[in-house]
């Protein structure tokens, strides 16, 4: 069961308003404590966006770059084996 969130405006206490800014610039979460207690966390509500784990690029020498290049070439492709030569070319990719 989901508990509700409740809202608290923090307009008017200078303090935490500055905690706040914080917390919404550095992107990180903040704990407020007492007497070395932790009583809440303050965390940021707009995540920054996990980067896309980038691979390596691709060079001419690629299986892969090797079959695109293949389809400006003056003479004909076999396009019936497309299959075999994108599997080839995932294959050396991921070695």
């Amino acid at each position: 069961m989901t508990q509700e969130v409740h809202h608290f405006d923090v307009s008017d206490i200078p303090e935490l308003m500055r905690i706040v800014q914080e917390v919404e610039k550095t992107k990180q979460p903040c704990v407020l404590e007492q007497d070395g207690k932790d009583l809440a966390v303050v965390m940021p509500i707009n995540r920054i966006k996990k980067s896309r784990v980038k691979g390596k690029p691709l060079s001419k020498n690629d299986s892969f770059s090797k079959l695109i290049g293949s389809a400006i070439e003056a003479e004909p492709t076999d396009a019936s084996k497309k299959h075999e030569y994108l599997a080839e070319a995932f294959t050396h990719h991921q070695q």
